[in-house]
């Protein structure tokens, strides 16, 4: 099947189609980057009411009509959404389809010849890479939005300072930062200034990044609100301690460093050794697949490399 002229012109097409389309990605978002995200004022003006317009913010972003649901659904379209990534249901279906065809040709090359087999690889790899994807780039742009964060309130501290109100602080935030903070800030902005509240705000800005930290600014907001107080100040100290938290996440990333190496050795390296030998001696297997216990073999030695790489890393992960 994998010489056959159909399916390598039929790869060759798609590969072009991703190349091309990736090119144009690229491209334009050379060319957003120059411009301020600026469509959130746009969408609501086009709208009637700050609520239809913010749920249409939230289906560009892929969270859809889920919210608040308890369901596979719900989170898979949480996570699509905090990953910030504005994916078309035909461009999913496309990528879908590559990533199934990649792993038929993965499971073809490294696993079995068997049709039965390699759509189930096929489909679990599909699954398996598309929520891999997701993850890394939503935990990129929480850990991009952590970092600007204390940035951002010293912005809005100077305001206050300054006598500016809350509201226009956080405009102004949304204005001077860069992305993620500040288009998350921007539509903060918007929907308070088309009348929502402050807290209905910043529980849906939280709801939409899904950073730990914010979850502090929205209580420090919603305490000091309450209770009165010199909210420059809070802010101030709350800045500082959040700069304190990456400085230790930072420390604790270093010291566990070795730990983590060494997890990933421990988890590549029978794979890496495995077709080693293959290659330099084909042979030196065939004994074990005589025996029809050679599949066996592998699944649970493949089972206890990723129970044992499950063991390291609750060893090296710390919560704080």
């Amino acid at each position: 099947m994998l010489t056959s002229p159909f399916f390598i012109y039929g790869t060759i097409f798609l590969a072009t189609i991703v190349l091309v389309d990736a090119i144009f990605r690229f491209l334009s978002s050379r060319v957003k980057r120059k411009k301020e995200t600026r469509n959130r004022l746009e969408t609501l003006r086009d709208t009637e009411g700050a609520d239809t317009a913010y749920k249409e913010l939230l289906m560009r972003r892929g969270f859809g009509g889920r919210r608040r649901e308890q369901s596979i659904a719900s989170w898979i379209n949480t996570m699509i959404g905090q990953s910030a990534l504005e994916i078309s249901t035909p461009r999913r279906v496309l990528y879908a389809i590559l990533l199934w065809i990649a792993g038929f040709v993965i499971g073809t090359l490294f696993v079995s010849n068997n049709p039965y087999v390699l759509v189930g690889f096929s489909f679990v790899f599909l699954v398996v890479a598309a929520f891999m994807i997701i993850y890394v780039v939503r935990q990129r742009r929480m850990t991009a939005f952590t970092r600007q964060l204390p940035q951002a309130i010293d912005i809005v501290v100077r305001s206050l300072q300054a006598g500016h109100p809350l509201t226009s602080a956080i405009k102004l935030c949304a204005r001077e930062m860069p992305d993620p903070i500040g288009s998350e800030f921007g539509i903060l902005s918007d929907q308070l200034t088309f009348g929502s509240e402050l807290d209905a705000g910043m529980l849906n800005m939280i709801d939409r990044v899904g950073v730990g930290e914010l979850n502090l600014l929205a209580v420090t907001v919603s305490v000091q609100k309450g209770t009165g107080g010199n909210l420059s100040e809070i802010l101030e100290n709350l800045a500082q301690m959040i700069r304190d938290r990456l400085m230790i996440r930072a420390k604790i990333k270093a010291i566990s460093a070795e730990g983590r190496i060494t997890a990933w050795i421990m988890m590549l390296f029978p794979v890496f050794l495995f077709y080693m030998i293959l290659f330099l001696v084909p042979t030196y297997y065939d004994q074990l697949w005589e025996t029809g216990y050679g599949a066996y073999v592998v699944w649970g030695c493949l089972i206890m490399i990723f129970f044992g790489m499950m063991i390291i890393r609750k060893l090296i992960n710390f919560d704080f």
